[in-house]
């Protein structure tokens, strides 16, 4: 059963969810997610942990709207949830741009993070593709959230995947009324700036960097950059698309419970 907790943080009241018993492993969602979103189907079946999912400004249960975001600012409020949770050292797994946060985390705070997972991740969001996604993506969010919507489902899953979702207007719909755009546009912000290279060499918990190979919005070669980075990591592959939480979540929870197992 899961519980959600809140940790003041300056001006931001972050929010978390906190379930299971045994080794602590934080899950840290991507950009226009939350910890439901993207890891509410992984975590049944990652058995036998205690499992953090924190909202990072702009997302699901945190409120934080005093400006500007940098990765600074939201590894600290997921390191706050581990703090208030009473969470010493942990297991951490970040995805998209939480596999920014989860890298920055790791290469600051090397002695909280026990074992660290990329999945999805990328150095840099400033080279000019990156930046033509996330520019599209901001202006959508002002002028047509309909339209990004469907390009999130046409890019973020495979289209096998998209063809058994049903009533697809009504996924769309339901999509607009859900997401909290604001939100997601300061992340994309943040992600068309992010350049976590001089982290890497930092990072000293055993690492896996995960790709997925059919990914249509952050390129598997990003994945392998972020491998070469990291000294010793291992790079694997899920045969999935970006949004591989949501789409193949038995295969990442097999990947991740493999790996942390592996490396006890």
């Amino acid at each position: 059963m899961s519980k959600t907790e809140y940790v003041q943080l300056g001006d931001a009241q972050v929010g978390y969810r906190d379930s299971g018993g045994g080794a602590p492993l934080v899950l840290v969602h991507g950009t226009g997610g939350d910890g439901e979103a993207n890891w509410g189907e992984v975590i049944r079946h990652l058995p036998g942990r205690r499992i953090l999912r924190p909202d990072y400004a702009g997302s699901g249960l945190t409120t934080d709207l005093s400006g500007r975001l940098t990765l600074d600012r939201l590894a600290g409020q997921v390191l706050a949830t581990a703090d208030h949770a009473g969470v010493e050292t942990f297991d951490l797994v970040g995805f998209s741009l939480g596999a920014a946060v989860a890298v920055r985390m790791a290469s600051r705070h090397p002695d909280r993070v026990r074992h660290l997972v990329s999945l999805g991740g990328f150095v840099t969001g400033v080279d000019p593709r990156s930046r033509l996604q996330f520019d599209h993506w901001i202006d959508l969010v002002a002028r047509d959230r309909e339209a990004l919507a469907r390009l999130i489902l046409l890019t973020g899953f495979s289209a096998d995947f998209v063809a058994t979702m049903g009533d697809l207007e009504a996924v769309v719909e339901q999509m607009v009324a859900s997401t909290n755009w604001d939100g997601m546009a300061r992340q994309a912000v943040l992600d068309r700036e992010i350049d976590i290279s001089a982290d890497l060499a930092d990072v000293r918990a055993p690492t896996l960097v995960l790709g997925n190979r059919h990914d249509q919005m952050v390129l598997p070669s990003a994945s392998i950059a972020l491998a070469n980075g990291v000294a010793g990591s291992r790079l694997g592959w899920i045969e999935g698309p970006h949004l591989s939480p949501m789409e193949c979540p038995v295969e990442v929870a097999s990947a991740i419970r493999t790996f942390l197992e592996e490396a006890k």
